[in-house]
């Protein structure tokens, strides 16, 4: 027969499992809880904004600062996860042109210090060109757009496009941005 303090002993093993166990399950939950953040604003369509009235948007490539042009020619956003858009357009530095298809996925929404009506929209993008060639690779990095809170079919955004570009065979590898305005300083604008 088990002794009084066997038995004593026993039940602070079982309770002190039973304590573990509750912090164990209740730190899990807090870090499923604290993974799952929603974009605000997946009833918007943004792909007006993107497609940039079919201009295309011009920025810097590379250390010696060529001119890059690119021209999103088809946004559409995906209904089972409506804070992601499939794009496909053209890029162009220095005469070459090559397609290009990828996604941009929006993050998050801030609103603009000093001016009520207007909010910042933050997105990743990846966007991947066609073709083999050493000036042919992938785009990716982050992106920005400011405009008014109320979105109408004739809101206007100023965008701008921030990141890397890789070529496949991984032997070029460059800064880029490019945007629809030519911003003062490109390093002062801030990404989320």
């Amino acid at each position: 027969m088990p002794s009084t303090l066997t038995i004593t002993w026993l039940n602070s093993v079982f309770d002190m499992k039973k304590i573990v166990f509750f912090f164990f399950m209740a730190f899990s939950l807090s870090l499923s809880f604290a993974q799952v953040k929603e974009f605000p604003l997946k009833h918007e369509d943004f792909s007006p904004l993107l497609l940039n009235g079919e201009t295309p948007f011009y920025g810097e490539i590379s250390t010696g600062k060529a001119e890059i042009k690119l021209q999103i020619e088809k946004a559409v956003k995906n209904p089972a996860k409506p804070e992601q858009y499939s794009v496909s357009g053209y890029s162009e530095v220095g005469g070459n042109k090559s397609g290009f298809s990828g996604e941009i996925t929006f993050t998050q929404r801030f609103n603009v210090n000093n001016q009520p009506d207007e909010m910042l929209v933050f997105a990743d993008f990846v966007m991947k060109e066609s073709g083999s060639g050493e000036h042919s690779g992938i785009f990716n990095g982050k992106a920005r757009m400011q405009m008014a809170k109320l979105i109408t079919k004739d809101s206007r955004a100023t965008v701008t496009f921030k990141g890397k570009w890789k070529n496949y065979s991984g032997t070029l590898d460059f800064e880029a941005w490019w945007a629809n305005f030519v911003p003062k300083d490109i390093s002062k604008v801030v990404f989320k």
